[in-house]
């Protein structure tokens, strides 16, 4: 039976590795490791911050640092964050445009609404965008309408601890 991603001799030299002794390591990378997602981003004090795709071997020996996931810094935010602390899927291009807080004096990003029934939230999910509508997934009723639609269409923030401002703010085009 041949053994899958093994080129031709690998199981030898494996076999012959633990009967040695010593330990041959594969090319395909640890068994035991934390994959490190991209496309997520973070602002926190005034700083925003995106993940960089990475595998990081367990149990890590290294530095703290380099046995945690890694953040990229992209820029820094004049007016601080919308939300301190909280990761967002979000493109690395619009990542500090949807994290800091709006200028003073900018105009609202938003509209509140009557509350209309909306579709569903997925399983944890607090607030979603869809069709440049804001919906408030306890409730299932859209809240808010976006100026210039949704950032991302079907965008959501799984935080409870978000108001309404703030889910404005993050999930709505800048």
């Amino acid at each position: 039976m041949p053994l899958d991603g093994c080129e031709r001799g690998c199981a030898r030299s494996w076999v012959l590795g633990r009967s040695s002794g010593t330990r041959e390591t594969s090319q395909a990378g640890p068994w035991n490791a934390i994959d490190c997602p991209d496309g997520l981003a973070r602002c926190e004090a005034g700083v925003v911050s995106v993940s960089v795709l990475a595998t990081v071997p367990q149990p890590c020996s290294g530095p703290q640092a380099q046995c945690a996931c890694p953040w990229e810094v992209i820029g820094e935010c004049e007016r601080g964050c919308t939300v301190d602390g909280l990761d967002l899927v979000v493109d690395r291009r619009l990542a500090r445009a949807q994290l800091c807080a709006p200028p003073a004096g900018a105009a609202p990003l938003a509209r509140p609404t009557t509350a209309a029934r909306a579709a569903p939230c997925e399983e944890g999910q607090r607030y979603a965008c869809r069709g440049g509508f804001v919906v408030e997934c306890v409730s299932s009723s859209s809240v808010g309408l976006c100026d210039r639609g949704c950032y991302a269409e079907g965008a959501s923030i799984d935080d409870d601890g978000i108001g309404r401002e703030a889910a404005f703010a993050l999930l709505c085009s800048h």
